[in-house]
């Protein structure tokens, strides 16, 4: 009887430290992404959700004036951001000026807008914006925008301008949060 009992028991025994035997092993998947803050004035609408894709973009610089009302621009301002702290981009103007050694500064006046964003420039004043263009206090996911430029020229200011070169800015400000 001592030899069965014995034999249980080795069974028992043996089957019990395979299965406490058993042995794990792991190993740990990282990665940092990085912040993607662009922005651009391009000659399109931009709506992809890429680095490479925005990159493509071709920029937009200059917008020659030959009369004043509303001119043909075909601007769009654009970002990309995977900032999950969001963003915000504000905008600015200079009026158009000419400047001659021994003269007054000459200055013609336009008004730019860009989504809920408006500028009226006032001479020698850079005015600011008093809305954002746009404003993401988060972002939960890649986000893209294109929002087009509007500008038009002062008649006014425009007929009556002095002969001369003039150039204004317009300046765009991109803020991450």
């Amino acid at each position: 009887m001592k030899k069965p009992l014995l034999l249980a028991a080795l069974i028992v025994l043996i089957s019990t430290t395979a299965v406490f035997a058993t042995t794990t092993d792991n190993f740990i998947v990282t990665t940092v992404v990085a912040n993607v803050d662009l922005m651009t004035i391009s000659n399109a609408a931009y709506s992809g959700t890429t680095v490479t894709s925005f990159d493509a973009l071709t920029p937009y610089t200059e917008l020659p004036i030959s009369s004043g009302g509303t001119q043909t621009i075909n601007a769009w301002l654009s970002t990309l951001s995977n900032n999950r702290a969001g963003f915000r981009v504000n905008m600015k103007a200079s009026a158009m000026k000419s400047s001659i050694s021994g003269q007054a500064d000459a200055y013609i006046n336009y008004t730019v807008s860009c989504n809920v964003a408006l500028v009226t420039t006032n001479n020698a004043v850079e005015v600011t914006a008093a809305n954002p263009v746009v404003t993401f206090p988060s972002l939960s996911e890649v986000t893209s925008t294109s929002n087009k430029i509007s500008l038009s020229v002062s008649q006014t200011d425009f007929d009556k301008a002095l002969s001369g070169s003039y150039t204004g800015t317009v300046t765009f400000i991109y803020t991450a949060n």
